[in-house]
């Protein structure tokens, strides 16, 4: 096991575990978990985002900049069923059906059913042409929904994202990272994306499906879905943004 990949499985082991803090016995005062929204991500959609090193994409690179900033617009979107949701320069950097990919995925959130969690991802492998490049990454994570009066958490399962993109006009910031949950200013230069799969996932399994399976540390898979009146916290977002703009 990989140094980044023992630090992956620590990060989210913790944070699933810290979720035992909140159970309440008879002695035992209400826990009160702070939660990480900010007026920039969809009110039901309290997700942070974090990116573990893969062997395709170098996270303080310009492309680890724009496929971040992607990934996380194109979630947070999808959320909240709008592209104004994504972060500044969004729908420049999109294909031009933008509107109807970010519906085309089935959310699971909703003004009454709000979702609290964190997701990971990694790179996979990629492809690279003259002035374009295929990254595949792995989505993991976890998360707890509102039902009535109770929160149901789970883990989610694991899935291939991919993403095609071009690399054209300005370049996207290198080491973005930060403190802030969202960028405050545009980070996507003048790339844009091509071609998004939000779940590559087919009936029979792919090369990169069982890939993306076995990239996610085994320990969490133990950890089985429960009901109760606390959700999972969610995690610090890694690497985070800052409020730097390079456009």
């Amino acid at each position: 096991m990989t140094r980044t990949h023992r630090a992956w499985v620590a990060a989210i082991v913790v944070g699933i575990a810290l979720v035992a803090g909140c159970a309440r016995g008879p002695d035992t005062p209400t826990a009160t978990v702070t939660s990480s929204h900010d007026a920039h991500v969809p009110a039901e959609f309290d997700t942070t985002f974090r990116w573990i090193a893969g062997p395709a994409l170098d996270m303080s690179s310009p492309e680890g900049t724009f496929v971040r900033a992607y990934v996380e617009s194109f979630e947070l979107a999808n959320a909240g069923g709008s592209v104004q949701w994504g972060y500044r320069g969004f729908v420049q950097a999109s294909p031009s059906n933008i509107d109807q990919m970010i519906l085309a995925y089935p959310s699971g959130v909703s003004a009454g059913r709000h979702a609290v969690g964190t997701a990971f991802f990694t790179s996979l492998h990629r492809i690279d042409g003259v002035d374009r490049t295929r990254i595949v990454l792995c989505r993991y994570g976890y998360r707890s929904v509102r039902d009535g009066d109770a929160w149901v958490s789970k883990v989610d399962d694991p899935h291939p994202v991919e993403i095609d993109f071009r690399r054209e006009g300005a370049t996207p910031p290198t080491a973005a990272s930060g403190r802030l949950r969202t960028p405050e200013t545009a980070v996507f230069g003048g790339w844009y994306t091509t071609r998004y799969d939000f779940a590559a996932v087919y009936p029979t399994p792919t090369a990169d499906q069982h890939a993306c399976a076995a990239t996610v540390p085994d320990a969490s898979l133990n950890r089985g879905p429960a009901r109760g009146d606390q959700p999972w916290p969610t995690m610090a977002p890694s690497p985070g943004w800052s409020g730097r703009s390079v456009v």
